[in-house]
């Protein structure tokens, strides 16, 4: 008796070891290295992140045109391009500390702030998309030029700050870090409303004023959302240029923040 309850304990253990390493390799697929230790010393027996309510900022982007493009090409290499495009656009949204919740297809939603607080979430967030759009994605695109695939893709990406609940869920068999709450929803809209304007990336006002680096940003408008009763001011990088440039107005006028 007194071996089989060892034997039991042992095998115990080894399993929990063998789960928290397997929950340690996942998550460190989706945050820095250097805060994976952290993440789990907060964990609860499940290996659980009790839901936390934090304000962070959302980052949601998506390659515009990919489904139909897909549709010509054989699977493995659809497959190669879109690991290619994640492989580079991970780069740039871990490089500013942010966590990866999740590859959408083409898509991507990552959020800066949580699993650690960052008092500087917005600011690494702009960071991580203006990275994208400035250097990564002519990166990618090159690549696909090379490589005789194409010219390349345009992306939309949208930003927007505020309250969320972060949590992992899911079952015992599998489970996912994730953010919920309309600052998500918000940030998701955002992003599909650059699709037919000359910008590549819009921002809440939300995001805007948590911004503590000078940064130059051109007002867009007030757009209603959908699923939201009032409409949001929306802001986009100063630098991105209009097919044709408005005339000049106190909405549409360039703002350093």
């Amino acid at each position: 008796m007194t071996i089989g309850i060892v034997g039991s304990l042992g095998v115990n253990y080894l399993l929990e070891a063998f789960e928290r390493q397997r929950v340690r390799d996942t998550f460190a697929r989706f945050v820095p290295e250097q805060v994976v230790g952290e993440v789990l010393s907060r964990t609860d027996d499940d290996l659980r992140l009790g839901g936390r309510r934090l304000v962070v900022t959302v980052l949601f982007s998506d390659i515009r045109g990919f489904t139909t493009f897909s549709e010509t090409r054989p699977p493995e290499e659809v497959l190669e391009i879109l690991n290619r495009y994640h492989e580079e656009m991970t780069e740039a949204v871990m490089g500013h500390g942010g966590t990866l919740i999740s590859f959408i297809g083409d898509g991507i939603m990552a959020v800066f702030g949580t699993p650690i607080e960052q008092r500087d979430h917005a600011d690494r967030a702009l960071a991580a998309a203006l990275e994208m759009l400035s250097d990564r994605l002519p990166r990618f695109n090159q690549w696909m030029r090379e490589r005789e695939l194409g010219d390349g893709f345009q992306i939309g990406i949208g930003l927007n700050s505020g309250p969320v609940m972060a949590g992992n869920v899911g079952s015992r068999r599998r489970l996912d870090y994730t953010a919920i709450g309309d600052t998500v929803n918000t940030s998701a809209r955002l992003e599909g409303m650059t699709k037919g304007t000359p910008h590549s990336l819009f921002l809440a006002d939300a995001t805007r004023e948590l911004l503590t680096g000078r940064v130059e940003l051109a007002f867009v408008d007030s757009m209603p959302v959908r699923g939201r009763a009032e409409e949001i001011k929306v802001w986009a990088p100063g630098t991105e240029k209009p097919a044709e440039a408005p005339s000049p107005s106190p909405s549409s006028a360039t703002k350093p923040v």
